[in-house]
């Protein structure tokens, strides 16, 4: 169940930023997963224990120059990274056709949130591997907006995607409510001056929730 924090903070916005990776979409597993096997078939050094967990919240493009850098030197940085975003993306997207990880609960959530609140995802993930997954849920017409890492100069913890978010909903900053799952997404929506429902243990959201599935109790 919500707490009444989270029920005030709902009740008292008037427009809805979702972070996608992890929030709305429960595959942060599903994501390591894609890069680890991409790496392998490079023929580069898997991913190592926590690694990937350091890096969760930023951009697509911050991650793979990150897991790249670690493993080839500095001249082919920028080659083996677009290679590897390509590798990542062909497995994420077979991988969500196969299997969504929206659930059915989180669909119904968000339609039922679209009749009261102007919605939109603020995402560090790349728009061709979001998009096939909102139409295949058919749920991308509820979102007004929905920005990714290229909509951007700067990904998460800067607040440059929710500023964006902020205008093309035409609300005021203070007006709208972000769920992010990440320590870099809550500090970048609290520098945007949003407040923030934190979606599994995260630290400095103004409420929390075990997993995004919670606020169906609170809108039946």
């Amino acid at each position: 169940m919500m707490n009444d924090t989270t029920a005030g903070l709902l009740r008292s916005s008037e427009g809805i930023l979702f972070d996608f990776n992890g929030t709305l979409s429960d595959d942060e597993d599903l994501l390591a997963e894609c890069y680890d096997d991409a790496l392998q078939a490079m023929n580069l050094r898997a991913l190592g224990t926590h690694e990937y967990d350091e890096l969760v919240g930023l951009s697509e493009h911050d991650i793979a120059t990150s897991l790249v850098r670690n493993r080839v030197d500095d001249a082919r940085v920028v080659t083996v990274s677009d290679v590897l975003l390509d590798k990542f993306a062909t497995a994420y997207r077979a991988e969500c056709t196969r299997e969504p990880r929206v659930s059915a609960r989180t669909v119904s959530i968000i339609e039922e949130l679209s009749v009261s609140h102007r919605l939109g995802i603020v995402t560090g993930t790349l728009r061709r591997l979001i998009e096939p997954v909102l139409r295949d849920l058919s749920i991308d017409q509820h979102f007004e907006t929905v920005l990714t890492i290229e909509d951007v100069s700067e990904g998460k913890p800067a607040p440059d995607g929710f500023l964006l978010g902020a205008r093309r909903l035409g609300l005021l900053p203070a007006h709208i409510l972000v769920f992010e799952d990440s320590g870099a997404g809550v500090r970048a929506a609290k520098e945007a001056g949003m407040k923030v429902i934190g979606v599994g243990k995260i630290q400095g959201a103004d409420s929390s929730l075990s997993k995004i599935e919670d606020l169906a109790s609170h809108l039946s």
